[in-house]
């Protein structure tokens, strides 16, 4: 049929395709009893920036294809890459390495606000964390109480929904360190080459995949008020990993050999030669740079335990507050109704708390429906980042919460019921 309209028309091929790009058509049937063309000058033009195209289970190549991935500096000064489009629940999924950042919600640029996940092997005993940059300053949010081998990459997931930031590792089933936090609503995704990482490593960036966010989270094994946390720094004991002996043993070395510090560090990178006994698993609760930071822990010391023991009486030391997790999910909204009183800047609500310090996955779908009925509808603190996110992504993302929460068991129903209608509500409204 197009070759016929071709010959009628007296255009060549390169003609037509030259007038759809520039002026556009609209559909009109052909009528072949008609010598004429479609009126190729009123069909609507389909702009890739309001193209439709799948962003859960596809790969960074995959976008690349579809020109929906772009060069930036997601770290500092290290290239990278990042999506076209904002989102604002998504996970990220790679085999990274030593501090080659996973980032989400991510402003563009070297210095854009952002949600982090990254590995960091010269910490002691906190060695993967979560973090937030907000004009270019970082605030570290949640660290796992571990130290990882600089010589080999790791498999991490970062999953973002709502409010709660998780960071998965290695086995990627029940996230090893997460957070609450409210500073950013949407944005990129995007990932960079490690500090002092080789531009080949542009390649395996592309494997990295973009996901649906995943659940759940360990429960808290206690809360606490910090302004820092204990540290107790020793040499690597016995029961260390062997790669924590090996780079000990090339420490001591190159010191013999007469290196400074400072010429160790520059000429091969950090080397762990402490650990740390008190270290735990932790995660803040809607920290926005108060003197004090309220943490859930949901891990103990992998060398030694009794760390957590240890931040509690650190805690009292201070007079800081030092709360016993609460057993189920009646007991979470009264302990958050009673911290609300003191913590009058808190934005997340109770499903939000009920979710990190119990961890049930029943519990998420609520907590991300308080959280876009805050943003769309309530108090609309983040309404215009929101915004940026394409509709049919959104209209997407808002669905699947929907569906989540009508699968929802383990909850008092008359708790699922409210939230059902909030979601109804933004819904039926739109955004």
């Amino acid at each position: 049929m197009v070759m016929r309209i071709i010959k009628r028309a007296g255009l060549s091929w390169e003609q037509i395709k030259q007038k759809l790009e520039n002026e556009g058509a609209k559909n009109k049937a052909y009528d072949s009893d008609v010598d004429g063309v479609f009126d190729l000058t009123a069909i609507p033009t389909i702009t890739r920036d309001k193209l439709e195209y799948p962003t859960e289970d596809v790969s960074f190549a995959y976008l690349a294809a579809i020109q929906k991935l772009t060069y930036d500096r997601v770290r500092e000064s290290n290239p990278g890459y990042r999506t076209v489009d904002s989102f604002s629940d998504k996970a990220l999924l790679g085999l990274v390495c030593d501090l080659n950042p996973l980032a989400i919600r991510y402003a563009g640029g070297a210095n854009g606000n952002r949600y982090n996940a990254y590995v960091n092997t010269s910490a002691s005993t906190a060695d993967f964390k979560i973090s937030k940059v907000i004009d270019g300053s970082e605030t570290v949010l949640s660290s796992e109480s571990v130290d990882l081998s600089r010589a080999s990459g790791h498999l991490v997931m970062f999953s973002v929904a709502g409010s709660t930031l998780k960071g998965f590792r290695e086995d990627l089933t029940t996230a090893k360190i997460s957070a609450t936090d409210t500073d950013l609503a949407s944005g990129y995704v995007g990932t960079s080459i490690p500090t002092g990482g080789d531009y080949n490593y542009y390649a395996s960036l592309l494997t990295f995949e973009l996901k649906a966010p995943a659940t759940p989270l360990p429960k808290a094994k206690a809360i606490i008020e910090i302004d820092q946390l204990k540290q107790d720094l020793r040499p690597i004991p016995d029961n260390a990993p062997a790669f924590l002996k090996e780079d000990i043993k090339r420490y001591e070395i190159l010191k013999q050999k007469g290196f400074t510090d400072e010429e160790i560090k520059l000429l091969f990178g950090d080397i762990q030669t402490h650990v740390d006994l008190a270290s735990v698993t932790w995660g803040a609760f809607d920290y926005k740079g108060e003197a004090t930071m309220l943490i859930i822990i949901t891990g103990d010391n992998p060398y030694q335990s009794g760390a957590i023991e240890k931040q509690i009486e650190h805690a009292k030391s201070k007079n800081l507050k030092v709360l016993k997790p609460p057993r189920d999910y009646s007991e979470a909204i009264e302990q958050y109704r009673q911290l609300k009183q003191e913590f009058t800047e808190w934005i997340v609500g109770i499903e939000n708390f009920a979710f990190q310090v119990l961890g049930h996955e029943d519990i998420e779908p609520l907590a991300v429906a308080d959280f876009y009925y805050g943003e769309l509808i309530e108090h609309k603190t983040h309404y215009k980042q929101l915004k940026r996110v394409p509709e049919w992504e959104m209209e997407r993302t808002l669905n699947m919460w929907n569906e989540r929460i009508k699968r929802v068991t383990a909850i008092p129903a008359e708790r699922k019921e409210k939230h059902q209608k909030k979601m109804s509500e933004i819904l039926k409204k739109g955004w």
